[in-house]
């Protein structure tokens, strides 16, 4: 269907221009727009599904680079297609050097990887410092990498579904909890039901970009791919039903909100 063919095209090649305005808006009223936009999440299943198939490149010095240029190659691909949007342009480069530390045998520092592709990306385009998903995707992760390891542990869970759930509420409030300030600079509005949709849409997000590259890659049979896209179809119908519902909830937004330049930096403080 139209719907759920737009919303997949979204989420795996950050093609929107086949989304209807209403299901945008569904998206928006439930704080995740940013499951629309290709990013790195979608990078980084990308990257665990080539370390997958690249599994048998590790006998010899020389199929261990073979693997990397592979890994760098098909990432870098993946961002041309999907129109190298900043936030694409920030995982691909973190994930270029992290591959390429890992090759080395480097320990890796989150910190150094995400200053380092952001002064690279700088040097490449100094404007890219005043793109809106520029700064909300770096400063996601800083605060994905900061702050969810103190919340999560705030409360220790033995049971494993309910740690699962908690680890999804903890980056979901550390990554709300530092681009709030800049959302309310340039959307005015607040998604109060945020927590919800993160907890529900974002482990979905993940399978629906399996199952559209597993749908793909059997296309040559018709029979297994047609399985893969019956079960993308059901999962991407009950996101954009899911959104719906949210949106239907009493207060699901809180509009006009105005700050100046002062105040965002006040909020940030």
């Amino acid at each position: 269907p139209k719907d759920v063919y737009a919303i997949a095209s979204a989420i795996t090649l950050g093609y929107k221009n086949d989304i209807d305005a209403e299901i945008k808006q569904s998206y928006a009223t439930a704080g995740a727009t940013h499951i629309l936009a290709v990013s790195g999440l979608h990078v980084g299943v990308v990257y665990l599904v080539l370390q997958y198939l690249l599994f048998f490149l590790k006998q010899k010095k020389w199929q261990m680079w073979l693997k990397l240029i592979l890994i760098l190659l098909s990432l870098w691909t993946y961002a041309f297609i999907t129109g190298l949007s900043p936030s694409v342009l920030r995982a691909a480069t973190m994930f270029s050097f992290l591959a390429f530390g890992r090759q080395i045998n480097r320990q890796t520092n989150i910190y150094n990887i995400l200053a380092a592709s952001a002064f690279m990306l700088l040097c490449i385009n100094p404007f890219l410092l005043f793109d809106i998903g520029f700064e909300l995707s770096y400063i996601a992760v800083v605060g994905i990498v900061y702050f969810q390891p103190k919340i999560r542990n705030l409360i220790y869970l033995k049971n494993k579904a309910l740690s699962f759930i908690w680890d999804l509420i903890s980056v979901t409030i550390a990554a709300q909890l530092v681009t709030t300030p800049l959302s309310l600079y340039y959307f005015h509005q607040f998604p109060t039901y945020f927590l919800l949709s993160g907890i529900v849409l974002v482990p979905i997000t993940s399978f629906v970009i399996y199952l559209t590259l597993l749908s793909l890659a059997f296309s040559v049979i018709p029979a297994v791919s047609h399985i893969f896209a019956i079960g993308l179809k059901y999962l991407v119908l009950f996101m954009n039903q899911f959104t719906s519902f949210i949106e239907s909830l009493p207060l699901s937004i809180i509009p006009n909100i105005y700050i100046d330049e002062i105040q965002l930096i006040v909020l940030y403080l």
